[in-house]
């Protein structure tokens, strides 16, 4: 095969799959009166602080300033560095600050996409085009595409996990590290890293170094805050105000996909409901499937599991401070286990998040979801 029919597999599938997702959510956006084409469409709340820390940089003070309580932490250090620090080369260029967080998310989504396929995907006939579509419109997959750091999150994480096959510890750990640079749950990426090491090697360095570099993401993050805002801890104070403490997981879970069973209920909320039951499905299923073929040799089974579980269980854990339809978008390595499924299981999983994605694509340019 020659190099442009090799460029060409390697990059118009996932490049079919980025156009066929783009289409879907300009449509969702068509149909409740917004222009998915504008940057501004893609703008929700927290979206603003980031661009805010590309633009101007980190804050941290009383929330007194703005009629808030003395006692709690306001500002932007809830929110990780990557993804503004990505913007600030297109912003110094001369990009609008919503542009550029537009086209960085959204090539972060095309370079999972790339990075899915090439690494994982490319030889596995039916089922890895089927995988490769369900990875576009997995649960949360708007924000792949919103001023948000999902994508880049999501590409990090992939690369760790391709990195770990290739028992290329390091590199794991660095890309394990971008995760926790770039989202605030990021650094769980660190146990999946260890585990399969170890488990691949029986040995502890290679487990340090993969999940070790990974957690020098978060750490990094807090030596910035120190540096920069006087405060190591900011991130959490800033946080705490909108969390509640821990929480019992089974009832966190439950109150979210409550309305899903409830007819009287908003149908928006429903559909956020039927988002969370879609991925506990999908953990359960990823999770038999793995048990099912463990005789079978697999080098990402063990990543994927862990990956697939601490991202899911870990929002729960936390309670409803946490916006779980942002949160799933992380628990994407599942589909790295759902792939040895057959193509009629993986084609109507295929439809019905496709169904999803809509939906939940309407709700989030309508502001329902921020």
């Amino acid at each position: 095969m020659n190099r442009g029919l090799r460029a060409g597999a390697a990059v118009l599938p996932p490049l079919g799959a980025f156009i066929a997702v783009r289409i879907l959510f300009s449509e969702a956006a068509a149909a409740v009166g917004f222009d998915a084409s504008r940057a501004a469409s893609w703008f929700r709340w927290d979206s603003g602080h980031y661009l805010a820390i590309a633009t101007t940089g980190y804050e941290y003070f009383s929330c007194a300033r703005i009629g808030g309580r003395p006692g709690d932490v306001c500002g932007n250090a809830a929110w990780f560095p990557l993804y503004p620090w990505m913007l600030k080369p297109l912003i110094a260029f001369g990009a609008a600050p919503a542009t550029a967080g537009a086209w960085v998310a959204g090539l972060g989504a095309l370079g999972m996409l790339v990075a899915l396929w090439n690494g994982f995907l490319r030889r596995r006939g039916v089922r890895g085009w089927l995988v490769l579509g369900m990875a576009a419109v997995f649960p949360g997959a708007v924000y792949q595409h919103a001023i948000f750091p999902t994508s880049l999150a999501l590409l990090c994480l992939l690369l760790a996990g391709f990195f770990i096959v290739r028992e290329r510890w390091a590199l794991a750990g660095v890309f394990g590290a971008g995760v926790a640079l770039s989202y605030v749950t990021g650094v769980l990426v660190a146990a999946p890293n260890a585990v399969a090491a170890f488990l691949r090697t029986r040995g502890l360095r290679p487990a340090v170094v993969a999940g070790g570099l990974a957690v020098c993401g978060l750490l990094l993050v807090l030596v910035l805050h120190q540096v920069l805002l006087g405060h190591w801890d900011a991130f959490y104070w800033v946080h705490r105000k909108g969390l509640h403490g821990m929480a019992r997981p089974v009832d966190a879970f439950l109150g979210v996909v409550g309305p899903t069973f409830d007819a009287g209920s908003d149908p928006r909320a429903r559909t956020v409901g039927a988002q969370t039951l879609t991925v506990a499905a999908l953990v359960l299923l990823g999770i038999g499937t793995a048990v099912a073929t463990r005789r079978r040799p697999s080098p990402i089974r063990s990543w994927a599991a862990v990956s697939a579980v601490v991202f899911w269980v870990f929002p729960l854990v936390v309670g409803r401070g946490v916006s779980l339809y942002r949160s799933e978008a992380l628990v994407l390595p599942v589909l790295l286990l759902l792939i040895e499924l057959p193509a009629w299981v993986l084609g109507p999983l295929l439809i019905w998040l496709v169904v999803l994605a809509e939906g939940m694509g309407r709700l989030f340019f309508t502001g329902y979801l921020v």
